[in-house]
């Protein structure tokens, strides 16, 4: 993948977000502020002429600025991606160009909201994932959805052949493949023939020769950019509001006005939903006048999709037990209740929250005034949601009376947990270490 090859070379900083924080004026607190640095490497054709970039994440509070890698990179994933994408905007690091990002099991899965439309992304499976059937799955659903995939870091694994014959771009690092590398390309041609190459570490002219006679579509390396950083201010919107943003999306009932008025409350949000519908629009030329217009234009489930992010990334002061338990949660919920999955997740997302923000749920009831049908799941265990919240609860504390007064066997609720959990440490994994 396109962070093997080293550390920067340049910094531009965009004052967007600051300039805001300025606007909002006491609105602001100390923590309501915080640095985003990603990187951007460029990948070329075989006239060298620019095409596309990689998304390269960065550790924060390194003055050497090397690449996020291992746990980092879920870190950096799971809740950079949004403010990346939110503060950044598209345009600004990638112009007119396709976006390379690299993303965790999670997000392939489905069981971390897909931040961004598939116009101007391509979606990188790093080679730590494992190509499994839901994996698999998740990638069907995502190309039919108009994403595009790209395979990274081929190295001719028969496991990943699978996911080759799915994506547009297969990479390869040519010296990791070494010797190997004609019989790697050869193999991706043979699963692939309609699928872009490309080929990393590209360190001078005599390497890009041999990988050009040998039929590589495109080339990223050192020799031919270095990574350069991108920095801004991330304004981080509140939990209150995307408590209650969680609350207006997931109601049949909510009006625009009131989805409009939460999103108008949080200038950090308000901000992210403009640059994101503007980066959107785009492509189609549409002129954006209004929040109401950029909201509309987003979508209920696009921007649902950012406040459940944005929500997990504001209990990151808890430890990663705890962040992992809310999205194991969720995702149990959502398992056991397979005609109202949506639904199970938020209850069970919201279930999670309570818990690591220290709150009864009937206080978050309270305080945020859910959807009938999420506080009737919630609060009253009502309903197969409710009852996959009381089992998934029980199986937590074990307690097999309980899970099968909800209904449920505790096999069946053993298995849907550790299906869930496994797919929660995948994505949050260590996700507040720092090195």
């Amino acid at each position: 993948m396109g962070t093997t090859t080293g550390t920067t070379t340049g910094t531009s900083t965009t004052t967007a977000g600051g300039e805001s924080a300025a606007a909002g004026g006491s609105a602001w607190t100390s923590g309501s502020v915080a640095p985003v640095r990603v990187g951007r490497q460029g990948i070329y054709d075989r006239e060298r002429r620019l095409v596309a970039y990689e998304l390269l994440f960065r550790a924060h509070g390194r003055a050497s600025a090397e690449l996020a890698e291992g746990a980092e990179q879920d870190h950096a994933t799971s809740q950079v991606i949004s403010a990346t994408f939110g503060d950044f905007g598209v345009e600004q690091i990638a112009g007119d160009k396709l976006l390379f990002i690299n993303l965790t099991r999670g997000f392939f899965t489905g069981e971390l909201p897909m931040p961004c439309s598939p116009s101007q992304v391509v979606l990188e499976l790093l080679e730590n994932v494992e190509v499994d059937d839901e994996v698999h799955a998740g990638l069907l659903r995502l190309r039919e959805e108009g994403y595009r995939i790209a395979v990274d870091d081929f190295a001719g694994e028969p496991g990943r052949l699978r996911a080759v014959e799915l994506a547009q771009y297969v990479k390869i690092d040519v010296e990791a493949t070494g010797g190997s590398f004609e019989d790697v390309l050869a193999l991706a041609r043979r699963h692939n023939p309609d699928a872009l190459v490309v080929v990393e570490r590209i360190e001078d002219d005599e390497l890009f020769a041999r990988c050009s006679a040998a039929g590589v579509d495109l080339f990223q390396g050192y020799g031919l950019q270095r990574p350069v950083t991108l920095e801004a201010v991330s304004l981080t919107p509140s939990q209150m509001v995307c408590l209650r943003l969680v609350r207006a999306l997931t109601g049949a009932d909510a009006p625009m006005r009131e989805v409009e008025e939460l999103v108008a409350s949080d200038p950090a949000l308000s901000l992210r939903v403009f640059k994101t519908v503007t980066s959107a629009a785009a492509g189609t030329r549409t002129e954006v006048t209004s929040l109401r217009q950029a909201i509309v234009l987003l979508g209920r489930k696009q921007l649902l999709s950012w406040v459940v992010l944005m929500l997990l990334g504001g209990v990151t002061s808890v430890d990663t037990e705890s962040l992992t338990m809310v999205l194991a949660r969720a995702a149990a919920c959502a398992r056991l209740s397979p005609r109202e999955a949506d639904l199970a997740y938020t209850v069970g997302l919201l279930s999670g929250v309570a818990t690591v923000l220290g709150m009864r749920e009937e206080e978050l009831v309270d305080t945020t005034g859910v959807a009938r049908a999420v506080r009737s799941a919630l609060v009253d265990r009502h309903g197969p949601a409710g009852a996959a919240l009381s089992a998934v609860l029980a199986y937590e504390v074990d307690e097999p009376r309980t899970i099968a007064e909800a209904g449920h066997v505790v096999y069946e609720v053993s298995r849907a947990y550790l299906a869930a959990l496994s797919g929660a440490m995948a994505t949050v994994s260590s996700v507040l270490e720092r090195s």
